[in-house]
């Protein structure tokens, strides 16, 4: 009974924006999750929140076209909270930012223009996968 409390709660996402396309974007995928956001314009902010809030915080949401914090960002979100699923949203074909997002510690990375249903499917992905140990031979 109580391993699906938290499979039930609702998803909490933090966004990192000043695109209010991507506002929109993030209230549609998290209507089908059935989720709730906090919207930042500051980097310092969303910091706060993943280290204050951190335990009733799902995942963090980054537009990197916000400014040159976004990658500094998702670095010191690991760095806080190592495995902390953080979704990064890139300008459309930018790969090295991709790269190193994930390099920084993201959990995603989509391009713009970003639709909600690949959103939605992103922010599911994040709340079903696991850390997973990497094996060297």
């Amino acid at each position: 009974m109580f391993a699906n409390v938290r499979r039930m709660k609702t998803p909490v996402a933090a966004l990192l924006t000043n695109d209010p396309n991507l506002e929109e974007c993030l209230a549609q995928a998290l209507s089908e999750t059935g989720g709730l956001s906090h919207l930042t314009e500051r980097a310092s902010d969303i910091l706060e929140l993943v280290g204050t809030n951190g335990q009733d915080l799902d995942l963090a949401v980054i537009d990197c076209e916000h400014g040159p914090h976004g990658l500094t960002l998702v670095s010191a979100i690991n760095k806080q909270r190592e495995h902390f699923p953080v979704i990064v949203i890139t300008g459309g074909g930018e790969k090295l930012i991709e790269a190193l997002a994930y390099a920084n510690g993201a959990s995603a990375c989509l391009s713009k223009p970003v639709s909600a249903t690949q959103l939605a499917e992103a922010i599911k992905q994040c709340r079903c996968s696991k850390p997973q140990l990497a094996i060297v031979a």
